[in-house]
């Protein structure tokens, strides 16, 4: 009686098509080796060559983000308008440890400040530095920005302001005393409009030349202390630094941010009560990189000499895994010559194609070398080739089909970063299987075609483990039940714990190295009040427009500070603007007519006898004017004492000349500032912030929560977009570039799954063999997520496309032991080189990722740790639960009596040689 699987059906015409193609194949690689391995070379040099030549680097991050998407066209909208607003931090922090406010401490802060951007304005690729707000800078905006009564003051004085614009001390003092001789002695007569001009202009020159004693007071000699950029408590003062940026290269700002910090540390030791540090968007980008870059090529050089070693002592020798190497890097070149082909370009998320391709590209020149090895215990190069072809290549196609589709259909998403990463890293891994079904079989014929040594065969007692795993097992179906029963248990507990306590962490500060100094002080510059690295932005086309945004954006408590440009100017009316134009009127006139030049009385004179007329007049205006009085009798005992002073001082007339050349300087600033336009008078360290060369203004709104946290982060977006639909800035890029990644994530997992199960279906055309394969994938992705959950380790944007790779790996190793299953034909099933295979290509990409665990980015510590457990639960559902569901479907029957008689040695072209197992569907 026959056993019922041995049964077959007809064989169907795409089998024998696949097999006819694994022959042709097969054929080529054993009469053509060395044309293959020479045409792929070329290939591959090309591609080194072409993508040295012709591939960018874009490390803009920015360039993660579709340009396609609405909130990203208005963002860049708002960036070809405004610039870059990205700037470099430097923070002094003149209370460290919450020490009492400290005079002292607070000059020293400014000192420092001083030093900084002293040797920051001479170092090159920093156009622009900004720490204070310069005197003259701020008189640019004085007539826009001064209370308008006193600009009224100012233009009322028209008499002497030409004179004191020149610097003419002398014409300005004549005058003075002139004029208060004519109010003393007609004041009576004359209309209120001319007196009050008589009065401020005399005011204007006296309170001028009283600038050369101690102090300028109020007067237009007198200049404004620097404003240092300082957080809202006075404690942190700010340099805001806009190095230049190369986004063709990985580090963008690795030279300039290098000279930063090396002046930061000369200056620290300069002053050691102060803390001062660096933080910023483009710091904690270049310190994310920098950290990760160390932590990547320790790893590798690590994992590699491990991996390395691992596969020299598992096949027995270094020839065969030195040609994997070679294979693969065939494979590499031709990756490379495909991006710059079909993207151009690397961005910092495809850049990490060469870790997808290193932990999933080799296992199939693994699965390769296995079979071939085993085959060589009984065959000549040639027949191992063809044993190859028709054993492990089916099962590499259809892993690597699998693979590549996850990561292809990243295409399908909204995220560009990984739309380019899949289409690079899917047609990495197919182009891997290419080189390892055509050039690493070619190598290895190349070396051993010569020779008719085979392979020893392993004695019985040195069985390895994993195939005593998975051939020992105790009679009957019960213990079979029991492993899959459990193993779905565990799933299910797993996918449990994970649907309750896996988390998608968005904190990119989270991710960082902790104890990282730009990390700590962004939280230090947010705990101290309004971050000054987030905030969002809102255009207004004119000051009345920026004003019901600022007004609007009180009414929120997600609002904790805006800043715009009328904090420095007002929103003008007909008064302030008819005070300007008299302003303009009176510098540009020629005032009185009084005589200029050495023909003039001494300025020292001419300051006395004001003093004397002016105490006159405010003795005279007592009794109706009070207040009047003695702000004027003031004004003449200070200008009587100066004069006194100045009349035994061999200097004085120097003195005096030289508190009117300030002013002039001063006037001069203001004419300059009100005749350009408001961009223009704004001083540069505001004004890149405040206006676009548009013309348009930017209202900055600063959250009151940290928006590090996604919840604060999504109530500041969605109170900025209530505010204007088309508000834009850094916090809503961030908010929907997680958004856009997570809803890839769930995309691509649903599909994936799909794309799987389909791929897996044509490659079998078995229900139950498609059910094997996709039960093991989402037993292994179950027991990962239930791990990482049970562990704390929650899903990031660092770890998430860790998950693609898994599905890949856990399903070409099903794929491959349902293959070798089939192989049996219903004879006992020994899995062999393909067992240990999965395990090596589980426990290669368990180091090479898993190394990552002692890095001290965070980030890749949880990618290392996700990987680890993923390696290791796929690896173990494929070992243990796949060889239980097959036997659990009946497939493992009585052993083939010429399973063990097989022919040693086999002529080369023999047709006993080419002679393939039949294939069975059960």
């Amino acid at each position: 009686m026959s056993h019922p699987h041995d049964r077959r059906p007809a064989k169907r015409p795409d089998g024998r098509l696949r097999r006819a193609l694994e022959r042709r194949v097969a054929d080529l690689v054993i009469g053509h080796p060395l044309l293959i391995v020479a045409v792929s070379g070329v290939i591959a040099a090309g591609g080194f060559l072409l993508a040295s030549r012709s591939l960018a680097l874009d490390a803009d991050t920015n360039s993660l983000i579709g340009a396609d998407r609405p909130f990203m066209r208005l963002y860049r909208t708002f960036l070809d308008e405004f610039g870059d607003l990205e700037n470099l931090y430097v923070v002094v922090d003149s209370r460290p440890g919450d020490r009492p406010i400290d005079p002292v401490d607070e000059q020293a802060a400014r000192d420092a400040v001083d030093l900084l951007l002293e040797r920051l304005q001479a170092a090159p690729d920093l156009p622009e530095v900004h720490g204070r707000i310069e005197p003259l800078e701020q008189l640019a905006m004085a007539t826009r920005a001064m209370a308008t009564n006193e600009l009224e003051d100012l233009a009322d004085a028209g008499r002497v302001l030409p004179a004191i614009a020149e610097g003419d001390a002398a014409a300005a003092l004549r005058q003075a005393r002139l004029d208060l001789a004519t109010l003393l002695r007609r004041g009576v007569l004359l209309d209120e409009q001319t007196r009050r001009e008589l009065a401020a202009g005399s005011i204007v020159a006296i309170e001028t030349a009283l600038a050369a004693g101690e102090t300028s007071g109020d007067s237009l000699a007198a200049r404004p202390p620097p404003r240092y950029l300082t957080s809202e408590t006075g404690r942190l003062h700010f340099i805001a630094i806009l190095p230049k940026k190369d986004f063709n290269r990985l580090d963008a700002i690795r030279t300039p941010l290098a000279e930063i910090r090396r002046i930061i540390d000369e200056v620290r030791g300069e002053f050691p009560s102060l803390e001062i540090g660096l933080t910023g968007k483009p710091v904690l980008q270049a310190d994310e990189l920098a950290t990760t870059d160390r932590d990547m090529v320790r790893a590798a050089s690590v994992a590699g000499g491990v991996i390395a070693a691992m596969f020299m002592v598992v096949f027995r020798s270094v020839v065969r895994p030195l040609l994997a190497i070679v294979s693969f890097a065939m494979a590499f070149g031709w990756t490379y010559g495909l991006a710059t082909l079909l993207v151009g370009h690397l961005n910092l998320l495809s850049i990490v194609f060469m870790l997808v391709l290193v932990g999933v590209g080799v296992d199939y020149g693994v699965h390769v070398v296995a079979r071939y090895v085993e085959a060589r215990r009984r065959r000549l190069s040639s027949g191992a080739v063809r044993v190859v072809m028709r054993t492990a290549v089916p099962g590499n196609v259809t892993g690597a089909l699998t693979s590549s589709a996850v990561f292809l259909l990243a295409l399908a998403t909204e995220f560009q970063g990984l739309r380019e990463l899949g289409l690079i890293a899917g047609g990495g891994l197919l182009l891997c299987m290419l080189a390892m079904t055509l050039d690493l079989p070619a190598l290895l014929h190349l070396t051993e075609r010569r020779g008719r040594r085979r392979e020893p065969r392993p004695r019985p007692s040195s069985l390895d483990p994993v195939e005593t795993v998975v051939r020992r097992r105790p009679a009957g179906r019960r213990p079979d039940l029991l492993i899959v029963a459990a193993t779905i248990g565990l799933a299910l507990a797993g996918a449990f714990i994970a649907v309750k306590h896996l988390r998608f962490e968005t904190n990119l500060l989270e991710l960082q190295a902790e104890g990282l100094e730009s990390v700590e002080w962004e939280h230090r510059v947010f705990e101290d009040s309004t971050s000054a690295s987030w905030f969002g932005a809102i255009v207004a086309d004119d000051l009345d427009e920026a004003q019901q945004v600022l007004e609007a954006a009180s009414r929120h408590p997600e609002i904790a500070g805006t800043a715009s440009v009328l904090d420095l100017v007002p929103r003008p009316d007909e008064r302030r603007v008819a005070a300007r134009a008299a302003f303009r009127d009176a510098l540009e006139g020629d005032g009185a007519d009084v005589p200029r030049g050495d023909d003039v009385r001494n300025p020292v004179a001419d300051l006395a006898i004001a003093a004397d007329t002016l105490d006159r007049l405010a003795v005279a205006a007592a009794p109706t004017s009070p207040e009047e009085a003695r702000r004027l009798a003031d004004v003449a005992t200070r200008a009587a004492s100066l004069a006194r002073e100045l009349e035994i001082d061999d200097r004085g007339r120097d003195r005096i000349d030289l508190a009117f050349e300030t002013a002039a300087a001063n006037l001069q600033a203001m004419r300059e500032g009100d005749r350009s336009n408001l961009r223009d008078a704004i001083p540069p360290a505001l004004r890149r912030e405040m206006i676009a060369p548009s013309g348009r203004m930017l209202v900055r709104l600063m959250p009151s929560e940290d928006l590090w946290q996604v919840e604060p982060l999504e109530r500041f977006v969605d109170v900025l977009r209530q505010i204007d639909p088309e508000a834009t800035g850094v916090p809503m890029t961030q908010l929907e570039s997680i958004r856009d990644m997570s809803r890839a994530f769930v995309l691509m997992a649903t599909l994936a799954l799909a794309a799987v199960v389909l791929l897996v279906w044509l490659d079998f055309r078995s229900l139950a063999a498609t059910a094997i394969c996709t039960t093991a994938l989402v037993l292994g992705i179950a027991w990962t997520v239930g791990a990482m959950a049970a562990l704390g380790i929650p899903l990031n944007l660092a770890n998430f496309f860790g998950i693609p790779i898994l599905m890949g790996l856990g399903i070409d190793s099903a794929v491959h032991m349902v293959h070798r299953a089939r192989e049996s034909r219903g004879g006992r099933i020994q899995y062999g080189a393909t067992a240990r295979a999965v395990v090596l290509t589980a426990a290669t990409t368990a180091i090479g990722f898993g190394s990552l665990i002692f890095a001290a980015h965070r980030g890749l510590q949880s990618l290392g740790m996700v990987m680890l457990l993923g390696s290791a639960a796929c690896a173990a559902v494929a070992v243990l639960v796949v060889p239980a569901l097959v036997r659990l479907a009946g497939w493992d029957g009585r052993p083939r009596a010429s399973s063990q008689q097989e022919v040693d040695v086999r002529k080369p072209g023999s047709a006993e040689s080419a002679a393939t197992s039949p294939r069975w569907s059960p």
